[in-house]
């Protein structure tokens, strides 16, 4: 391969650096969050915090500082068969959380039944991040039939 035909497909330097302080402010600001919401294990919970963020800060850095020099995106890539099964997987999804919502709030508006709102929800997170998983499953098992 010559040179004149090779292109390079890095960053400026600076956006590496620019990635990097970015990551190591985020760390840092979450760090010191969580760790004064625990003022008796003040370093404990920030290092665990620290911990937590560091990688995706540092993913939210290369993002926006060094993927848009080394990322080619690929012109055709809203058609890909693996996006349309996620969209027919999501709008099957959504779906079938609208009826659950339908039909859990008509049985508590008729039975006048009082629950608390938060297991109602974690329930309907759970329940559309499972049935998301399934149909999605169940497409590309009858595409790739």
């Amino acid at each position: 391969m010559s040179k004149a035909s090779f292109t390079s497909r890095r960053a400026p330097a600076h956006h590496y650096v620019l990635a990097i302080i970015l990551a190591a402010i985020l760390t840092i600001v979450v760090s010191v969050l969580v760790g004064a919401t625990n003022p008796n294990d003040f370093w404990l919970a920030a290092s665990i915090g620290a911990l937590c963020a560091a990688y995706p800060a540092m993913s939210l850095g290369a993002k926006v500082f060094v993927s848009n020099h080394t990322v080619t995106l690929d012109a055709h890539g809203e058609q890909s068969v693996e996006l349309q099964w996620m969209r027919q997987a999501g709008a099957g999804a959504f779906l079938d959380v609208l009826v659950v919502i339908v039909v859990a709030s008509l049985v508590l508006a008729i039975g006048r039944l009082e629950v608390d709102a938060l297991p109602i929800l974690l329930g309907l997170v759970a329940l559309s991040a499972v049935d998301a998983g399934l149909r999605y499953v169940a497409v590309r098992h009858r595409a790739l039939k």
